[in-house]
């Protein structure tokens, strides 16, 4: 950048969970940039990565033939409905009830976001909802939800919706988990829905016996796959229906046009709720720090927080980090008034750019 040249960023964080949409955490960082450099071109291009947001970032690119489905708008940890509840007692039943209403209208192309969902259930309550039938072991059928896979002993798939084999099915991922095992989805993000830590083994051996039975009877074992473990098992019970799973982030980068605003700029910020060690495996900022490296722009990570154990690690793909959050804050706290801190942290990021740092 020239003396003379303006300063030209491009805005793209993801939604910071439980207190910003992406939307609203670029229109905070804006107005932080602007309170030092008043005449900065700025780009606002708010992201998703599959998770919170996905749908009203994406409905405007897709055709009419396509069906966009967010599993948090339907199993979403943020809805009161779905938090308030034991984790047994949720399912992926309303992804199912999304899909029958959608093929009822005629549409045969699927999307299905899979980020922030509620549920641990590897999906058999969406595959009830579209026709699998399960029982326990004294014949009774089991409830679509994780109690009804933990007393499952047997499924049958004979009624399953035709229609599925005309469809396909885009699973927009988060996550690369397989299903079981300890880097699985109970293992892995089961505690962050409410799973109880000595409850884990049970429910991945409950989970592992379920596509012992759904190998034999679809034919085919996804369970290894990347994205298998997404949303608790869902984007298993997607894979058996004839989905593929792909990089969210990388699916809404592509999608938004985001490369081609990167022509000519001079820094990119992306952020999150909670940048750690998580964060570097594919979830969006680090996308987003991929893209900006390839054309050759300066990109800063401004995260609502940032784990200290994460911070060498990040430094190694960002120019610039800074956390929203005071040292006297709690997250809680800072929770409840997050757009006045990102806009404090942006002046920050601006005030570094101004000094050279």
């Amino acid at each position: 950048m020239t003396p003379a040249s303006k300063l030209k960023i491009i805005i793209a964080p993801d939604a910071f969970k439980g207190s910003l949409t992406s939307g609203q955490a670029s229109e905070a960082i804006a107005e932080g940039i602007r309170s030092l450099f008043s005449d900065a071109e700025l780009t606002l291009c708010p992201l998703a990565d599959g998770g919170e947001g996905t749908a009203e970032l994406l409905t405007p690119y897709l055709n009419r033939e396509s069906c966009l489905i967010e599993s948090a708008k339907l199993i979403g940890l943020n809805l009161p409905e779905m938090c308030s509840r034991p984790v047994e007692s949720r399912g992926s039943a309303a992804v199912g009830e999304s899909i029958l209403k959608a093929l009822e209208q005629g549409k045969r192309h699927f999307i299905v976001a899979l980020g922030g969902s509620a549920t641990s259930d590897a999906g058999l309550g969406m595959l009830m909802r579209l026709g699998v039938e399960a029982w326990d072991s004294s014949g009774k059928s089991v409830e679509p939800t994780l109690s009804g896979l933990l007393k499952l002993a047997r499924i049958d798939i004979s009624k399953l919706d035709s229609r599925l084999s005309e469809c396909s099915f885009t699973i927009l991922t988060d996550v690369a988990s397989p299903l079981c095992g300890k880097n699985g989805a109970t293992a892995v993000y089961g505690p962050q829905k409410g799973v109880e830590l000595f409850k884990i083994e049970r429910i991945d051996h409950a989970i592992f016996v379920f596509s012992n039975q759904c190998r034999d009877l679809f034919g085919f074992d996804p369970r290894d796959r990347e994205g298998a473990g997404a949303a608790g098992g869902l984007g298993y019970a997607l894979m058996l229906i004839g989905g593929e799973a792909v990089s969210g982030a990388e699916y809404i980068v592509k999608a938004t046009g985001f490369r081609q605003l990167l022509n000519d700029a001079d820094w990119v910020i992306t952020g999150e709720g909670c940048s750690d060690l998580q964060t570097l495996n594919g979830k969006l900022p680090m996308v987003v720090a991929d893209e900006a490296r390839k054309a050759g722009v300066s990109v800063a990570l401004l995260s609502g927080s940032v784990e200290t154990n994460a911070r060498d690690q990040l430094s190694k793909r960002f120019d610039l980090i800074l956390s929203a959050l005071p040292d006297d804050l709690s997250s809680e706290d800072a929770m409840l008034q997050a757009a006045v801190l990102l806009t404090e942290a942006a002046a920050g990021f601006a005030e570094r750019v101004k000094r050279g740092d």
